[in-house]
This record gives structure tokens, sequence and C-alpha cells, in this order.
């Protein structure tokens, strides 16, 4: 197959993918159907009507159940959520399911296309079909091989372009009964992954941990900061700003003259504080897995402390920016009514974020996602590189791959501005380009600290 071939493809390889999917959710409808069809026909007023054999409820069951009709494939109501959840520790058994695994395979298939290396890989290769065909066993074996003959960093790189893919099939078709939900939004496209794929954890237990109602106060920057930072006009100088302040609890807000002569305001979100999963700082990782799967955490009470101690103005335009867990921060300000009532939220540029199923309470923000395709950070949504859904077709989505693989420097802040400055410039230019308005004369920088609580008045 010659390179130009790999885009048209790719292209029908992801279209069959879709078909599919949507193939999935009628037979999953049909279920839905047939198994409240069953409840009523159960009661005991149907019971007794009933001819003598029962045929309608033995048609009914015979269709729910059999492999020739719709496999195990109870499904919604009182009758069919435990009965799905006691098949499902059986095993995979419903025919939708069947058909979001080949849909699955033809999406890591496509991504095989722009990523050779992946086809290549036997190692690799071995892992993925052990766990589309289920073989638990098999799959541990490969993943152990994997990590141990490559190190973690690069085992971590080698599935990130497929990561979401193998996490879906991981999630539909293990004896897991409480992971199927998220396996199947995953698949297709439907929801946050919200739950852990592999046992079914809900995230929302450690976002739980995640409380206060978000505070900042304001804090100088070091002399070599000082030095470091610039105007936050450009995406590359935003990023580069971002990289300055570092991840130790800070975002930075800067207003700008600009062309026009009105100040507009720019918000530059880092993201997760290293440590443990949780500590004094909004940026910590409850934080991040709260910024991913809900609307709103302490880091977005923050925020909106330091832009309205900044003193922005009501109805003043507004630029939110962030890497990895600050763009999903500055994404649910965007996403918050009342904020986007009181400012103008004109862009939301995020790099490294999962954001894929957010969106933006203004129509009119203009909204960039930047992602590394061996990033796995932007993937913790459920969606990847070889998803076959336009989410946002509105969006300016960088959808890239570099040479430098290796997770997670290719997550960090430093790459992602070196990748825009050095390898990208169409998108450099075009996502500067839409940052016109904000390109002048530097007005005011302000550093905030952020905090889960408002610090105690000692007076």
């Amino acid at each position: 197959m010659s390179e130009a071939d790999v885009p048209r493809d790719r292209r029908r390889l992801l279209q069959a993918a879709a078909d599919l999917v949507a193939v999935a959710e009628e037979i999953e409808a049909v279920a839905v159907r047939a198994t409240a069809a069953l409840t009523r026909e159960l009661r005991p007023r149907a019971l007794l009507r009933a001819a003598p054999g029962f045929r309608p409820q033995r048609h009914l069951l015979r269709a729910l159940t059999h492999r020739s009709g719709l496999g195990i494939a109870f499904s919604g109501g009182p009758l069919g959520r435990p009965i799905a959840r006691l098949s499902g520790m059986a095993g995979p058994g419903r025919l939708a399911v069947h058909v979001l695994v080949l849909s699955l395979r033809l999406r890591i298939a496509a991504v095989e296309l722009t990523h050779p290396e992946v086809s290549r890989d036997p190692v690799l290769q071995r892992l993925v079909a052990a766990i589309a065909e289920d073989r638990d066993v098999v799959a541990a074996r490969a993943l152990r091989a994997l990590f141990r003959d490559r190190g973690a960093q690069d085992a971590l790189s080698a599935i990130a372009p497929m990561f979401g893919e193998i996490l879906a099939l991981r999630a539909l078709l293990d004896e897991n009964p409480f992971n199927d939900a998220v396996g199947w939004a995953m698949a297709t496209g439907r929801g946050v992954m919200n739950t852990d794929p592999i046992l079914g954890i809900t995230t929302r237990v450690m976002s739980s941990m995640d409380r206060g109602a978000g505070a900042a106060r304001p804090t100088d920057p070091t002399p070599e900061e000082t030095a470091r930072i610039r105007t936050g006009d450009s995406i590359v100088a935003i990023l580069r700003n971002i990289q300055a302040i570092g991840t130790d609890g800070r975002v930075l807000i800067q207003s700008v003259l600009g062309p026009d002569d009105v100040v507009r305001y720019v918000v530059q979100a880092p993201g997760m504080r290293p440590g443990g999963p949780r500590n004094d700082s909004p940026q910590d990782l409850v934080g991040a897995f709260r910024n991913t799967v809900l609307r709103a955490s302490p880091y977005t009470g923050a925020l909106k402390d330091a832009i309205a101690q900044f003193g922005v103005s009501d109805q003043a335009d507004i630029a939110l920016t962030g890497h990895s867990a600050g763009g999903s921060a500055v994404m649910n300000l965007a996403q918050d009514p009342d904020f986007c009532r009181r400012y103008r939220v004109t862009h939301v540029i995020t790099a490294g974020s999962p954001i894929d199923f957010k969106t933006p309470a203004d129509p009119r923000t203009w909204i960039a996602s930047i992602i590394n395709q061996h990033d796995l950070i932007p993937v913790l949504d459920g969606q990847g590189s070889g998803t076959c859904f336009d989410l946002h077709p509105t969006w300016y989505t960088v959808d890239y791959a570099d040479p430098t693989h290796r997770f997670p420097l290719c997550h960090s802040v430093a790459q992602y501005a070196a990748n825009l400055a050095n390898d990208l410039p169409e998108a450099r230019t075009h996502i500067d380009t839409q940052l016109a308005p904000y390109r002048g004369s530097l007005v005011r920088s302000q550093l905030y600290l952020m905090l889960d609580h408002a610090p105690e008045d000692p007076r």
C-alpha cells in the first residue's frame, strides 16, 4: 500500500467502524424492547391469558437467550438489569457486544495504518489479538512481556495510539459485569469514561475526595520566572508561560491591550501538581479525575476566584488556555452558563487534555484541542486517536504524532510547545490567527496560588 492510499483507507475503516456502532445500537434497542415485552408477558394477567404452552413467552425468551437470536441480551428494566449483570459474569453473550468488538478491531486496524510500527511489533500484536479474542491469560502474558522488554515508558508509548480501543475491548469482553457500561460508552462514543474500565470502580469514588469551594491567593514570580514569562498572545508563548510557572499549584492571568485598544484577558492553567493523590492544591490527582468526569471542582472555583481578584470586568473578552488537567479545568469554566454570562469566553485552547465530552455554554466560543497521539492523558475520557466519531465538527483539532513517542515525555508542556514551534507550522499559524485580537502590549501579569479552601482570616 502506498502512502497516498493510507488516509483514504483509514477513512474507510473508520466509516465502517462507525456504521457498525450504529448497527450495535439498533440491536441493543431491539433487545431493550424485547426485554420490556417479556416483562409484560410474565405478569400474572398476561400469564393467565397466555395460550397453552406459553408460546409468546417462549419466543421472547429464545430471542433474548439463543445464539441465533440476540444472544444473552436482557437489557433495561427491573428484569433486564440483574440478568444482564449475572450473564456478564459468564462473559460476552450479546450480539450487540460482538458487533461493537468488530467495530473496535476495525479502529485498531485504522490506527495501524497511520502507525505502522504497531503492526511490526509482535508483542503488541499478540496483546491486541488476545484481548480481542478474550484470552485473558495470553493477554496478561503479552502485557507483562511488553513492560519487561520495553520498560514502562516505551510500553505505554507503544499502546498509547490504541489505548482507548484496548480498554474498551477489555471492558466489553471480560467477566466483570461492573465495567460493561463504561465499555459500551467508550465503544459507542456516548459518554465520558467515568468508571475504571478494568475493575469497574467509579471514578466518582476518587473525585469525591476532592473537596472545597476553591480559592486563589496572589503570589509573586521568582526573578527567573519573571525573565521567562512573556505576553500570552500566541500559542507557543502561552505553553512556554505554563512551562515557566510549572506545576506547583499556580496559574497565570494576563491582560493585554489589543490592536483595537480593547483590553482582553488570557488565563493560563498548568496541569496536575505532582505528589500524593490528595493534597492542599486543586491541581492534585483527585482534582484531575474530577475535572475530567465532572463539570465543576475546587480547581474551577479557584480559577473563578483568581479571575475575580484580577479584576476582569463584566462582559470582557477572555481566552482560557490550559495543559493537561488545566485544559479540562478551563473547559469546565467554558461549560458554566453563569461564567459565560458574566464574561465573553472567546477562546478555549487545550494541549494534552481529555475534553471530548465537554461542550461550551456559548456556541460562539472557539475551541482548539491539541493532542499528541502517543500521549495517554487525552484518552482518559475514553476517546483516543482511533476514534471513529467526529464529536465536535466545529472544533479545531490538532491530532498528530511526532518522533518523540515516549510517554510521559510526549505529554509534557515543553514537548507540546516544541512541536508547535518546530513541527506544526500550519496549526501554529491557524491558532495564532484566531488569537489576533489578543496580540498587543502587556498591561498586567499576575500569578495566583490555587487552594482547595479559602485561607482563614488571621484577624
